[in-house]
């Protein structure tokens, strides 16, 4: 099974590497400059100091107003990327031998066809999941100048490190195997399975995540200036925690947020909800499979 697996996905572990080495260069000559004006401008020494002296308020700000909005603009345009993966490789896993009757000779053979879905899922999912690794460090690594001055609950960035990169590849990939299974086409099965995933990914990222633990409060002087998500100038004084909401009362200003120590925590949550899907959907294909008939 380990060869026939190979000999058929090949050409898709092909392209993944190929993906995966032209963005590694991407990210690289993006990187490359950011993290020479990070060492030119002197934040490193600000970040060793702490960031609350004037000078390197001034330093911090000037470097996130020069390559803030690159770096998040090209995370953002990224962030499909899982999904698309997952079901190209996913849906044609089950439906192309449905669609152009290969299945015949496949599940004729001595293995049976659940033992043969298993053993295939097994492969390519290992696959998978070591192309994600291998993706989530690419970005760490290119993310790591702004991880110390905004922590990982930025926008954006928070979906590519950590366990959470893999994990929604595999939920897309699951998808599209069931959908493949479940319409006997390719390409069906990829837009049945891809919209499920993108409309999951948004309800997670703008509604769920900030409620994935109770939020912390906080009382802060009038003076102090109000803005909303992670950033260097936190209103909590710890840069990196995630201001969810502000209100001023009596001469004070309370806030509400998610202290940045509760990144992993929150990836092993969101990271387990995807891999509780993507776990019920493989089951279902096993079941559907086991159950139709040819």
């Amino acid at each position: 099974m380990t060869w026939v697996t190979w000999r058929q996905h090949r050409g898709q572990a092909m392209v993944s590497l190929a993906v995966l080495a032209g963005l590694a260069l991407a990210l690289f000559l993006v990187s490359e400059p950011m993290r020479q004006a990070f060492g030119q401008d002197g934040i490193t020494g600000c970040v060793a100091r702490g960031t609350r002296t004037a000078g390197c308020q001034n330093a911090i700000g000037a470097f996130l107003s020069s390559w803030g909005f690159t770096y998040n603009q090209a995370l953002i345009a990224l962030l499909i990327i899982p999904g698309l993966i997952g079901v190209i490789i996913g849906a044609p896993l089950l439906g192309r031998e449905l669609e152009e009757g290969t299945w015949r000779m496949a599940w004729s053979q001595t293995v049976p066809r659940t033992r043969w879905l298993v053993s295939k899922l097994a492969l390519v999912s290992a696959g998978l999941v070591a192309f994600g690794a291998a993706l989530t460090g690419v970005f760490t690594w290119y993310r790591a100048p702004m991880d110390q001055l905004t922590g990982h609950f930025t926008e954006a960035a928070y979906d590519f490190e950590g366990l959470c990169l893999t994990a929604s590849l595999l939920c897309s990939f699951a998808f599209a195997v069931l959908a493949g299974l479940a319409a006997r086409r390719s390409i069906a099965g990829m837009v049945a399975a891809f919209l499920p995933w993108l409309a999951l990914r948004g309800l997670t990222d703008l509604f769920l995540r900030q409620h994935l633990a109770q939020p912390l409060a906080k009382e802060l002087p009038a003076s102090a200036s109000i803005a909303f998500g992670p950033n260097t100038t936190s209103m909590t004084g710890n840069a990196g925690d995630w201001v969810l909401g502000a209100t001023r009362a009596a001469g004070h200003v309370f806030v509400t947020y998610q202290p940045a120590g509760r990144f992993w925590t929150f990836q092993a949550i969101e990271a387990g909800g995807y891999l509780t899907l993507a776990a019920a959907a493989l089951g279902g294909a096993v079941w559907l499979l086991h159950r139709r008939a040819a």
